[in-house]
């Protein structure tokens, strides 16, 4: 075999390795020091292969980097704010408060340049220097991430967005292999070339920026075009078919001491030296249904959590979400008061959910001059993982979320109410 055929060989031997890397990944969430050997592999396999590369797998490692970068920045650009919130986890894990104000104009500005290198690598725009700081990018990215897996400051970075949400270790792995793919089109940034003129590769640049950011922003001010978290238009929040909850009780032996716990239906009830002999020391339920519930804690007034009982109503339940008054648009939260009237007259459920306590909810009622909503409590995550508005308002009926409104694009009321009026 001639070094030609060889080294042709190689590579895409070296790409199909790269791959089954790839592939790995989704089944190892944590550490595997075979695994990271296995990378180890990948780069020095580059660095083999790095004077004399296939063409065709130096064209198929551009796509796939641009690819992957168009579709890490699409899905993270059609929702800024939830980027925003990721952003604003690493500056609090890393005692960096006074940044805070930054992370929104941060997410919109990683987004639009992850998305941007994408598409110029994609269609082998100005690689030269593009490789350059595709390159830097990861190694920033990857030193992050390394931070992460080891220290484990932030749970998600964030790198999909809600579309795809794997561990740390995962995130790490997954940048060691983009990693080897990057190293080598830098390595070989001289052979991409494009005969456009500069001017169109140029103008490529500033337009694909340009019109991800207005994308950004048009998603900021309304509703991601697509959702991906768990209370998006259409979710059924609480199952059909719901199976039976288990309840165990524990008993104190009087005498010994010892502890043991009972399936409610195996506790001898009837026998009587047990019940002389053992005393009732508390109660867990066992509810097989809970990981299929998309509902959060919504607290009332008597601190009862009556989230079930609100998203399961046969009439729509209005959720006026504020997550902070002292952030709400005063104009907007005003537009809810004739909302609240109509609600009313047709015995339809409304409802604020703030994470405010009532004593600051109350100070904000009265500033705003707003009508007496009855109000739940939820956490702040929660509510902003629901809806990406503040205010905004979720329409659910029979456990079903049927609209999602941010507060710029609420019908007036007489429209909103015919819209669910069936």
């Amino acid at each position: 075999m001639d070094k030609d055929k060889l080294i042709k060989m190689i590579s895409w031997l070296y790409l199909a390795v790269v791959l089954f890397s790839a592939y790995l990944i989704s089944y190892l969430p944590d550490y595997n020091r075979w695994f990271i050997i296995f990378l180890v592999f990948n780069f020095l396999l580059a660095l083999a292969i790095s004077s004399r590369t296939n063409n065709y797998v130096l064209i198929i490692s551009r796509i796939l980097i641009g690819l992957l970068f168009i579709y890490s920045g699409f899905v993270k650009g059609l929702d800024p704010l939830g980027f925003q919130y990721r952003i604003e986890d690493y500056f609090y894990a890393y005692n960096l408060a006074w940044a805070l104000p930054s992370a929104l104009f941060l997410s919109i500005l990683l987004n639009a340049i992850e998305f941007s290198l994408g598409v110029l690598l994609l269609f082998n725009l100005r690689v030269k220097w593009v490789s350059i700081i595709t390159l830097l990018v990861m190694f920033l990215f990857t030193a992050t991430t390394l931070n992460d897996a080891l220290n484990n400051p932030v749970p998600d970075c964030g790198c999909f967005g809600d579309a795809l949400i794997i561990s740390n270790w995962q995130t790490l792995y997954k940048n060691l292999v983009i990693d080897a793919l990057v190293i080598l089109i830098f390595l070989h940034r001289h052979s991409f070339e494009n005969r456009r003129s500069l001017k169109f590769q140029n103008s490529s640049i500033i337009l694909a920026f340009t019109v991800f950011v207005i994308f950004e922003i048009y998603s900021i001010m309304h509703q991601p075009i697509i959702d991906f978290r768990p209370w998006k238009e259409g979710t059924k929040l609480i199952p059909d078919n719901l199976k039976e909850s288990q309840y165990y009780f524990t008993y104190k032996n009087t005498n010994s001491g010892e502890l043991k716990e009972y399936l409610n239906t195996d506790l001898p009830w009837e026998d009587s030296i047990f019940m002389k002999n053992w005393t009732y020391v508390s109660t867990r339920e066992q509810d097989p249904n809970v990981e299929q519930f998309k509902t959060f804690p919504l607290i009332d007034s008597n601190n009862v959590d009556i989230s079930k009982e609100v998203v399961s109503s046969t009439s729509p339940s209005f959720l006026m979400v504020v997550t902070k008054m002292a952030d709400a648009n005063e104009k907007a939260l005003k537009k809810f008061d004739a909302i609240y009237e109509a609600c009313k007259n047709r015995g339809w459920n409304f409802y604020i959910l703030s994470a405010d306590v009532p004593e600051d909810l109350a100070l904000y009622r009265k500033k705003y001059s707003l009508a007496n909503y009855p109000v739940l409590n939820a956490d702040d995550t929660s509510l902003k993982a629901a809806i990406r508005a503040n205010p905004g308002l979720i329409v659910v009926k029979s456990a079903v979320v049927l609209k999602k409104y941010n507060y710029r694009d609420i019908p007036e009321p007489s429209v909103l109410i015919n819209l669910f009026n069936k």
